[in-house]
């Protein structure tokens, strides 16, 4: 007789799991006063995922966010999240802690080019062509679905890249996505998402473009409500995250400022 595995179940939580996000220089005081668990970079360093009793309350926490600060995903019960919440407050009290929403963290993810599923990641267009270069190993020595496919797509001539534009639109307005770009009168490419940078105080979007004007400086023209504007192509990302700042901070021996 074959020995046969126990059975077993996937779960989904999606109807009992609650998450909020704790993001800012102040996050990890707010965290510690929450907690026993040490909460310094070097105890709980970024990407790794703990679970622990956070404000009397049973979490997983993930050192992540999608703003690009320092910052936590709090994974939690459902149940817990109106009391989780309200000790957060308390907690951050003394740092003027507050909401913040989704135009917020827009704006910091494009500052710090983070990509966006259904926008910069769709199924039009491949990892390469979004700029998801350094993510890519096409040659790891453990195989994996899709490995074939990618090392064709690497060696593939791309009719597009993404790129980061700085628009020119005087503080009017802001683009938001799907705009037109122009290039000598001709339509060449799309915007993807965009919006206010406070850092750069001008308007900054993705727009995936021909190749030829991805390269740092190129000037195309962004189609926002029937008035083109001139947009620029800056560094991506425009601004290091939290994490690119500390390793830096750590290599030549200063101390971090996110705390």
């Amino acid at each position: 007789m074959f020995e046969t595995e126990p059975a077993k179940a996937v779960v989904s939580t999606q109807s009992t799991g609650g998450v909020l996000a704790l993001a800012g220089p102040y996050s990890r005081d707010v965290m510690q006063k929450l907690t026993g668990e040490r909460m310094e970079h070097e105890h709980f360093p970024f990407l790794e995922c703990r679970e622990m009793e956070l404000g009397g309350f049973h979490v997983q926490a993930t050192r992540i966010s999608y703003t690009g600060e320092l910052g936590w995903e709090i994974h939690h019960n459902r149940r817990d999240t109106g009391l989780l919440y309200r000790k957060i407050l308390e907690a951050g009290e003394e740092f003027e802690i507050g909401d913040y929403g989704s135009f917020a963290t827009n704006s910091l993810r494009l500052e710090k080019g983070f990509r966006g599923w259904g926008a910069e990641m769709n199924l039009d267009k491949n990892p390469y062509e979004a700029g998801l270069d350094p993510f890519i190993k096409p040659n790891k020595k453990t195989s994996f679905i899709g490995q074939e496919a990618v090392k064709e797509l690497e060696l593939q001539e791309h009719k597009c890249r993404l790129a980061m534009l700085q628009v020119n639109t005087m503080n009017v307005l802001d683009p938001y996505g799907n705009e037109t770009v122009w290039h000598n009168n001709k339509v060449v490419g799309n915007t993807t998402s965009g919006g206010y940078s406070y850092q750069a105080k001008s308007s900054i979007c993705f727009a995936f473009l021909p190749p030829n004007l991805t390269d740092m400086g190129s000037e195309v023209y962004v189609e926002l409500l029937g008035r083109r504007y001139l947009a620029t192509v800056v560094q991506d990302p425009m601004f290091e995250t939290e994490p690119a700042r500390t390793r830096n901070a750590a290599k030549v021996g200063v101390c971090s400022s996110t705390r």
